[in-house]
């Protein structure tokens, strides 16, 4: 199968109505710096949200696991070295992804299990549950090797936080700033450097210069019979570093929600800021509702879709071309209502 042309411009968007195992196959070794796919979870359901609809039901787990692994294979081939992918599921099969993702992509390869809380609670107890409420997906990250793209994100500090850690002002430039630890955590066997600083004697995080040079400039507080500590003022700070437990990302609702299981653009943003840069390629096997196609956008990121479901398609494009993006239809295909689209701002 050949791969599209617009691939090889320097910005574009390629929408494909197929098999994802089919798109992934037109694409070169080593040549997407993202995937996130978000398959079917495994549910034994057909999920419709009025005029879309998709069908997860199977005959069993392993008639599921035989028709992901090829999949998954064909998404590490495609990938850079520099390269990661987000694999989304839940509780349903969630244990047996992560073996057989452990296998493909090298269980040292493994990043991260993302808890991702997508209710506050989940009561159908009523129903006749016998189980903690099931609110959270799991999305699984894996790096192609040490050399991956890593953007680190921050969220904001809590107001008890602030009040707690940032209760310090400076007088004179009336800044706040929280005391931070200058000890060197682990000493020796850390590498942390031991000598006098300020009357004490211990294995200090930074060498004795930079100290001074903290000192000099203001960074220290001190008091006489004390341990040193350095101020970290709130206006440099960027925030909280993004733990594995995302819980301040609501589920997509109201007018934005028109697909069965859509995802909220805020998780998919947080996902490409981090692993991606601009002019980056993502790939998403499963595009649903076209949310990764619209964040790409947003972003400046090139992005190819693909979906088996017309209907995700016809959104898909709907809301990509929402965004006065120019479409175009491959002339190389026999084609039909959405296969395949080109998407190129």
């Amino acid at each position: 199968m050949r791969a599209s042309r617009y691939l090889k411009t320097s910005k574009y968007h390629v929408l494909y109505n197929e098999d994802c195992l089919e798109t992934a196959q037109r694409l070169s070794d080593n040549f997407v710096d993202l995937i996130y796919t978000d398959p079917p979870f495994y549910t034994d359901r057909l999920f419709q949200r009025g005029n879309y609809r998709f069908d997860d039901r199977w005959d069993d787990v392993d008639e599921y696991m035989f028709w992901l692994k090829p999949r998954l294979q064909e998404f590490k081939r495609i990938l850079k070295s520099t390269g990661s992918i987000y694999i989304h599921c839940d509780w349903h099969v969630s244990h047996n992804i992560k073996v057989l993702a452990d296998k493909i992509f090298n269980r040292s390869n493994f990043l991260n299990e993302i808890i991702w809380k997508r209710q506050s609670s989940h009561n159908d107890a009523s129903q006749g549950s016998r189980h903690y409420g099931r609110i959270h997906d799991s999305i699984f990250v894996y790096a192609m090797s040490s050399d991956y793209t890593w953007n680190q994100q921050y969220t904001p500090y809590s107001e008890s936080y602030l009040k707690s850690a940032y209760r310090h002002v400076d007088p004179e430039s009336n800044r706040k700033y929280a005391l931070g630890d200058l000890t060197g955590p682990g000493g020796a066997s850390k590498g942390n450097p031991k000598y006098e600083f300020l009357g004490a004697e211990r294995y200090w995080r930074y060498s004795k210069q930079k100290m001074e040079k903290l000192l000099a400039s203001g960074k220290i507080s001190h008091k006489k019979g004390r341990l040193p500590y350095l101020k970290r003022y709130l206006d440099e700070m960027n925030g909280r570093q993004l733990q594995d437990i995302w819980s301040d990302i609501p589920p997509e609702k109201g007018n934005n929600y028109k697909y069965p299981t859509q995802k909220p653009e805020r998780l998919i943003r947080r996902i490409v800021k981090t692993s991606s840069n601009e002019g980056q390629v993502l790939y998403d096997p499963f595009v649903g509702s076209g949310t990764s196609g619209v964040v790409c956008s947003r972003l400046s990121r090139n992005w190819i879709g693909s979906d088996i479901s017309c209907e995700a398609c016809n959104l898909t494009f709907e809301r990509l071309q929402a965004l006065d993006c120019q479409v175009f239809f491959e002339p190389w295909m026999n084609l039909h209502v959405c296969e395949p689209i080109l998407v190129q701002e």
